[in-house]
C-alpha cells in the first residue's frame, strides 16, 4: 500500500509524513486521531496510516487533526465524522502548497 493521508479537521491541510516535510511545515507530521468510539491516538504520522504506532489511525474513518491545530482548537475530544481524504496523499504536492507556520507560534504572536 502506498502513501495516503487525510485532511486536518481544523486547517484542512494534509497530515504529512517525515518524507514530505521541510523546515516550515515539519509540525504537520504530528497528528491526533479520534475514532467513532472515542479512542484518541497521537504521535508522528508514518505516511502509511499509523500515528504514534497505532495502525490505520489515518484512513480508518477517524476525525484527524494536526497536533498543533488540535491544541490551538482547545484539544477537542469529540468525534466529528470522517475527515476528508487528502487528494495529494500527504506526499505528492508542490513544495509551497503546505508551507504554513505552526499555529501555536502564530497564536502567541
Amino acid at each position: 500500500m502506498g502513501f495516503f493521508s487525510q485532511q486536518c479537521q481544523s486547517c484542512k491541510h494534509s497530515v504529512l509524513s517525515q518524507y514530505s516535510t521541510n523546515d516550515i511545515n515539519d509540525w504537520m507530521r504530528f497528528a491526533v486521531t479520534i475514532s467513532p468510539s472515542g479512542d484518541i491516538h497521537t504521535g508522528e504520522y508514518d505516511g502509511y496510516g499509523s500515528v504514534g504506532g497505532a495502525e490505520y489511525a489515518i484512513g480508518d474513518g477517524n476525525t484527524v487533526y494536526h497536533r498543533a491545530c488540535w491544541e490551538v482548537a482547545g484539544k477537542p475530544m469529540e468525534y466529528l465524522g470522517v475527515s476528508p481524504h487528502a487528494s495529494d496523499q500527504g506526499f505528492f504536492f508542490n513544495d509551497p502548497e503546505h508551507d504554513m507556520s505552526d499555529p501555536r507560534t502564530a497564536a502567541v504572536e
